[in-house]
């Protein structure tokens, strides 16, 4: 390795540790002009919400709940949705540098005869046969989650999804801190609200001690051959591939449920 080509290793490896540092992730939490939140326009949520009432997901419900094309069945599509936030994939490249949390898909319940409740998931899709990303129904689960949740939803408050060491975990995401929505599983007592900083800060622990990223599933929510959402991405996955480009130049089944 040349002595050029080595310094510029050193520097892009210093660089994103310092990058990472919790002295830096805190001051990119201060300082940023960008909120901590990207949030969804209402008016593309009203849309999200009109295409989980297409033909093409009624009968993606319908499926999830058993019901099979010729049978006859009341289907009810609510007609408002809950946006769900991930992290952003590119917050790790950033070195902590917001946005963090991103829109990741809409929610919209629909509600059988018999009282059971299926849970449409939607997200921008960009169509096999080329053109601009469209409002699609990817996966449908056999209750209202996100519905729920929602309801708990405090002020300025949205709906955080995260892959954590515990499994999937939700929590209630404003511009200084995360407050869980339920109690993890592994933890004892009551659930207690982390600030930005100090999330960021168990992201770097976590990278740090990642081993090979697997793209997690969908947990114990019952799903079909089919029904499962590409784009649920797991922090743990998002925060080992940012670490890995950093370096450059600087994606089974957990527990969904409470």
């Amino acid at each position: 390795m040349s002595r050029h080509t080595g310094r510029r290793v050193a520097v892009t490896v210093l660089s994103a540790a310092a990058l990472w540092s919790p002295t830096a992730q805190a001051a990119a939490v201060a300082d940023s002009p960008r909120p901590v939140v990207e949030t969804l326009p209402e008016q593309e949520v009203r849309v999200a919400v009109a295409a989980a009432r297409t033909p093409g997901a009624v009968n993606l419900a319908r499926s999830n709940l058993g019901i099979s094309a010729g049978q006859s069945a009341a289907l009810r599509v609510e007609d408002r949705g809950t946006v769900v936030h991930h992290l952003d994939p590119a917050f790790a490249e950033r070195g902590g540098r917001l946005p963090l949390a991103v829109p990741g898909y809409v929610a919209v319940t629909a509600h059988a005869g018999d009282g059971r409740a299926v849970t449409l998931q939607v997200a921008r899709v960009v169509p096999a046969g080329g053109g601009g990303p469209r409002w699609t129904a990817v996966a449908a689960a056999q209750d209202a989650t996100e519905a729920g949740l929602a309801r708990r939803l405090e002020g300025n408050e949205v709906l955080f999804e995260d892959q954590g060491p515990r499994g999937r975990e939700w929590y209630a995401l404003d511009d200084r801190t995360l407050r869980p929505l339920a109690e993890s599983r592994g933890r004892s007592g009551p659930p207690e609200t982390v600030t930005i900083a100090s999330y960021t800060e168990a992201l770097r622990e976590r990278a740090a001690s990642a081993g090979p990223a697997v793209p997690p599933a969908l947990a114990d929510r019952p799903h079909r051959s089919g029904d499962r959402p590409w784009f649920l991405v797991g922090v743990a996955a998002v925060v080992a591939a940012g670490g890995f480009a950093a370096l450059r130049h600087r994606r089974g089944r957990a527990d969904r449920h409470r």
